[in-house]
């Protein structure tokens, strides 16, 4: 199969994708959805385009399906991407652990963790602040994605030097051993305060205790409206009063109905539970958590 998909055939696949990631594939994308499927037409050896779509949807292609997920997704990360949002989450973690709370299980999700590099940001971030052990702090790290062969990369923790194009030299002699392969290994023993699993932000996070802190970011760019308000409706099922959201610097919430409130530019709080101790769960920057949401 050496041509592109027709229109008609392009509309079969996004709404099966639509169906079931939530992303929404424009028109103008069809010459890079018709690459992805080829290369998964010669690895299935299907004939054509309808085959593949057909072979996708019976019930014992369960491992094909998640090939295909996979080939459609996009996956490009690297550290201490984006540094505002670092700077933030470093001044919420320093004034939370000089308040009361600091000895308080903290857990944070790399939402979209795609090969790990957000969730081991996190890690670093959490050590600087809290030094070696947390400081005692319990602290859980949770990764999930879409994609099960990028996790699988994210648990290895071996990283391409561009993976660490961001991070200061310093950070990167601390926390990574450089390989004969050209292939940086973060910490074994702070990696393992990170855990991965595969999840669809489609569907609830089941059986999680709440979160603190959330980074949902560079993934509901490939959603409409409608999915963005499912996907941040879970994520608020999984959040504690006070908690904070941040999402891609390009990605608006502006119209998209969710129970967050805005602090600053792709930053999100949600909103304490009344009664609650001044200052309590709500960290850097609380006291304008009741703007609108934006």
């Amino acid at each position: 199969m050496d041509r592109d998909l027709t229109r008609d055939e392009f509309q079969r696949f996004h709404d099966l994708i639509y169906r079931l990631a939530g992303i929404h594939y424009p028109a103008e994308k069809i010459e890079l959805l018709s690459n992805r499927i080829r290369k998964r037409l010669r690895g299935s050896r299907s004939d054509s385009y309808d085959a593949y779509l057909h072979k996708l949807q019976l019930p014992g292609e369960a491992a094909e399906l998640q090939s295909f997920l996979d080939s459609i997704t996009t996956n490009e990360t690297y550290f201490f991407r984006c540094q505002r949002h670092w700077d933030f989450f470093r001044q919420w973690l320093e004034q939370r652990a000089a308040s009361s709370r600091r000895k308080e299980p903290l857990r944070i999700w790399s939402a979209a963790a795609s090969t790990g590099a957000e969730a081991y940001t996190i890690a670093i971030v959490l050590q600087q602040v809290l030094g070696t052990g947390f400081g005692g702090t319990p602290v859980e790290v949770f990764g999930t994605d879409l994609s099960s062969h990028v996790l699988d990369e994210a648990r290895r923790a071996t990283f391409r030097p561009y993976a660490l194009s961001q991070t200061p030299k310093d950070v990167v002699q601390r926390f990574f051993t450089h390989s004969d392969k050209d292939e940086y290994v973060f910490d074994r023993t702070l990696a393992k305060c990170v855990t991965f699993q595969r999840h669809n932000l489609m569907e609830p996070l089941a059986g999680q205790r709440p979160f603190e802190f959330v980074f949902l970011r560079n993934v509901m760019i490939y959603f409409d409206t409608q999915s963005r308000e499912r996907v941040l409706g879970h994520v608020l099922q999984v959040t504690t009063p006070g908690a904070h959201l941040i999402v891609g610097e390009s990605e608006s919430l502006l119209n998209v109905k969710h129970g967050f409130h805005y602090l600053k530019p792709s930053i999100f709080v949600r909103q304490p539970a009344p009664g609650a101790a001044p200052g309590a769960g709500t960290g850097a920057g609380a006291a304008t958590a009741a703007k609108p949401a934006r």
